[in-house]
């Protein structure tokens, strides 16, 4: 398969369910949540998309260096409209070799991993940039239909999250998982059990404004979620001394 190819196509569908789904929006403020904890000048969001996450990480930390790499180059120019200063630069985590000149203090890892079919490679390459901290998060729980469609190659638990991080030379501060029961629970039942069809193709192309106003009650919901159990996986890490 040729991964650049079909990032580009799915990312021409994803925008708007980026942007609005309940699911992305949940995790961003997870992201955002853990970030808070921490001391940084500068950012990498590596796996960037269009540049929600980086967005909001420039509203609420203005001085902090926005940087950004993707696959895709059609997420990459969407990136850049709605991002205008930060710096960004398409890279391929398996095939591209890390820039010496490339090192951030704070890097953040969204839904990115379970689509390489190398994450230890990747996770080195993004040791060999990570100046502080790294912020990982991967899809947990059972690897379905629905995941394999949008291209998963595997799913996580917080210790073999943590195993593979460590493996790439990086000390996991903590681990934890999320999300039940709104999304684990019943966001998962239903990509299960309604027809395939339907779930293939639910939450693509452009939305609507009732789509949205239907997305935003869901994101009401997804507040209910716990932050210490569910099919979310997350890891903080910072890189071994040497």
């Amino acid at each position: 398969m040729d991964d650049a190819k079909f990032y580009d196509e799915m990312w021409i569908v994803w925008r708007d369910m980026q942007q609005y789904a309940p699911a992305p929006r949940y995790l961003r403020r997870m992201v955002m949540k853990e970030l808070s904890r921490l001391e940084f000048d500068s950012v990498l969001d590596a796996g960037c998309g269009q540049g929600t996450l980086l967005e909001m990480i420039g509203a609420k930390y203005p001085l902090v260096e926005l940087n950004g790499c993707e696959l895709s180059e059609t997420a990459l120019e969407a990136c850049r409209q709605k991002v205008p200063d930060a710096k960004l630069h398409r890279m391929d985590f398996l095939q591209d070799e890390v820039s010496i000149d490339r090192s951030y203090d704070v890097i953040v890892s969204v839904q990115v991993l379970e689509h390489l079919e190398d994450d230890l490679c990747a996770l080195q390459k993004l040791r060999q940039m990570c100046r502080r901290y790294i912020v990982v998060n991967v899809p947990g729980g059972k690897l379905d239909a629905h995941g394999r469609r949008n291209g998963h190659y595997r799913h996580y638990t917080t210790e073999s999250l943590s195993a593979v991080m460590r493996e790439a030379d990086f000390d996991v501060l903590r681990s934890f998982s999320c999300g039940w029961p709104v999304h684990s629970l019943l966001y998962r039942y239903a990509a299960r059990t309604l027809p395939q069809k339907l779930v293939a193709g639910a939450g693509l192309g452009e939305y609507s404004r009732a789509k949205r106003a239907a997305m935003q009650l869901l994101d009401y919901a997804y507040r209910l979620n716990l932050s210490f159990v569910g099919t979310e996986v997350f890891a903080i890490g910072t890189p071994r001394k040497r």
